[in-house]
């Protein structure tokens, strides 16, 4: 049995509904007082209980959210009890990922958007699943793949080792945690050294530049001198195109039913990792 202290979280809701679909028996606790996030663990009966030490039972498996310090009653109950195992939110993400090709996407900005475009676009070509950091998430018994939204904040990220990674873009961010842009470019450069395939990457932002190594990096943008450039490009009110270049060479022409230069970039990484993956 699993057991989410905090299910109400919107990570927190998105794993419980993914494990309940795949056929475990999960519950968890949180304040009486009614979330978004409630909505989809009501529709599968997910039971919710009110905080209490006691909840806590023998050969359970305890999600802890994030939010939640190791002096909050059911977590020390939890920790306390040897019967129990016990996981940060972000350490069970990070175990569930390895049971399937796994893609992360990371940045300051832009990470919702990029990672529904991208599981959509891989669910085209095979079963995938997703966690998205607006609430939602998908798995079933079909899926052979997984894309997370990853997190960078205190360093939540570094529980996972994908086999992919799109990074949207580098802008400080969590002051209250990263000290300086320093340390925050630090951690991205760790997230990127546990990635097993590629790290693509927003090849126009200049941090994403500072923390590029020689090994893993693809890059995409509008720049000429990344792997993949968008070129040609067509915006209007309701649409855009492009055509893209792969190290210079044509290798296809998008057109897309969005609007903007961010979500250009977001579907140009897509893209890149579409191609990377022979997916059409």
């Amino acid at each position: 049995m699993y057991y989410f202290i905090g299910i109400k979280g919107t990570g927190m809701a998105a794993l419980a509904c993914i494990l309940h679909d795949l056929g475990h028996e999960v519950m968890g606790s949180d304040l009486d007082k009614h979330f978004f996030t409630q909505d989809e663990l009501d529709i599968r009966g997910i039971k919710i209980l009110d905080f209490d030490k006691n909840n806590i039972v023998d050969n359970s498996i305890v999600i802890i959210g994030n939010a939640f310090l190791e002096n909050f009653d059911e977590v020390i109950s939890a920790r306390n009890n040897k019967k129990v195992k016990t996981f940060r939110y972000h350490e069970f993400l990070g175990e569930l990922m390895k049971n399937y090709t796994s893609y992360c996407v990371a940045g300051s900005h832009g990470k919702t958007t990029t990672t529904g475009m991208l599981s959509a676009m891989i669910n085209y070509n095979e079963p995938c699943g997703y966690l998205i950091g607006d609430g939602s998430g998908k798995i079933d018994a079909e899926c052979k793949n997984f894309v997370v939204e990853a997190c960078e904040y205190r360093r939540h990220f570094l529980a996972y080792e994908p086999d992919y990674a799109i990074i949207t873009n580098i802008e400080i961010d969590h002051v209250d945690y990263f000290k300086s842009e320093e340390d925050y470019n630090l951690a991205f450069i760790e997230f990127c050294g546990q990635v097993k395939n590629s790290v693509v990457c927003f090849g126009d932002d200049k941090n994403v530049q500072k923390i590029k190594n020689d090994v893993n990096f693809i890059t995409y943008g509008i720049n000429s001198d990344n792997n993949f450039v968008a070129i040609n490009i067509v915006e209007s009110s309701n649409h855009m195109e492009f055509d893209v270049l792969e190290n210079g060479v044509n290798v296809g022409h998008f057109n897309l039913p969005f609007v903007g230069r961010h979500l250009l970039w977001n579907a140009l990484g897509v893209i890149t990792i579409g191609l990377l993956r022979n997916f059409s």
